[in-house]
């Protein structure tokens, strides 16, 4: 979805960027900027997508790094021992 269409969508629900953005404690500066592209925030992106009652692929699409569930904090810190490893070698 682009910018615009996003923007519709919340404005059909009774939302805007700036509630979404109170809602969760974000600016509504990035909320609109995750929005156009212009900037990156996993949270924000999935936060627009719930507004929407969507997928965060549907919203998306376009958007790889959003594709993709996030590792659990064990996850990431095996991957960081994994790394440390890798880079002494």
């Amino acid at each position: 979805m682009e910018s615009k269409q996003i923007k519709k969508e919340l404005a059909a629900r009774g939302f805007d960027f700036s509630m979404l953005a109170e809602a969760i404690d974000k600016s509504p500066s990035l909320v609109s900027k995750v929005a156009a592209r212009k900037a990156t925030s996993r949270y924000v992106a999935v936060a627009i997508a719930k507004a929407l009652e969507l997928s965060v692929v549907e919203v998306f699409p376009d958007v790889e790094a959003y594709h993709y569930a996030p590792t659990s904090d064990e996850e990431r810190k095996q991957k960081q021992r994994e790394l440390v490893a890798l880079l002494k070698k």
